[in-house]
């Protein structure tokens, strides 16, 4: 896949934070769940529930710098539907890579599909808005994409997932998954490697949403590159 594609046809990711979360992310920027862990206090026990086991509850970390943080859940993350699926990987193992990396969604409409489901619908959430262009001209050694919303397995059959379902963008197949889906169904999830430190540089907005709608724009950058409350 050509970079220029990517850009023309998914020029903003989204990502999908807890109500409240935005100050802390624009302090410490955007973790991987393995970083958060690693930097809060917390017991070995808990440690290994949140790293080594599919999550069926959320957590909440105390951090050093920004004090409370929340690790979500893996809830559609499905273990009998998930260990028939993987190819060359244990579970603990795709657990490891997820836990590894930060995820976008590059399509708004996955990003509705899911405030949208029963689980999210009636609880509020920060979306942020980012520039794809500027996030990937920095990370790009560490970007990877993905054809499927790689935490979720709610349904049996799910799409096969193992060391080759994270590619870099050169090495994505966009033509050949181009045909016969629509656009959202083609890259579905943006991954960084170990974390974005300096997200809130490609920020463009942040919302407050309740389901998909957007009750609340919270930050918006300013033709100066500055963020003004709204």
């Amino acid at each position: 896949m050509d970079l220029g594609v990517l850009l023309s046809n998914y020029p903003r990711l989204f990502h999908m934070a807890e109500a409240g979360s935005w100050e802390a992310i624009q302090r410490i920027g955007l973790k991987t769940t393995a970083q958060l862990v690693h930097e809060c206090t917390v017991d070995s026990t808990i440690a290994n529930q949140i790293l080594h086991e599919r999550r069926s509850h959320g957590f909440r970390l105390q951090h050093p710098v920004v004090g409370d943080v929340v690790i979500r859940d893996q809830g559609p993350l499905k273990l009998h539907n998930l260990e028939p699926s993987l190819i060359d990987v244990t579970v603990a193992e795709w657990l490891h890579i997820l836990n590894s990396r930060v995820f976008f969604w590059l399509d708004e409409r996955r990003l509705n599909r899911l405030l949208q489901a029963r689980l999210y619908r009636d609880i509020p959430h920060d979306v942020l808005v980012i520039d794809t262009e500027r996030l990937v001209a920095t990370h790009l050694a560490k970007v990877r994409l993905s054809p499927m919303n790689t935490g979720a397995t709610i349904f049996p059959g799910a799409p096969a997932r193992g060391t080759q379902t994270f590619t870099a963008i050169d090495a994505f197949p966009f033509q050949e998954r181009r045909k016969g889906r629509a656009l959202e169904d083609v890259v579905v999830e943006l991954s960084v490697l170990d974390g974005v430190p300096d997200v809130a540089e490609y920020v463009i907005e942040v919302q407050r949403r309740v389901g998909s709608e957007i009750r609340d724009v919270i930050y918006q950058r300013n033709s100066r590159g500055r963020f003004r409350h709204s």
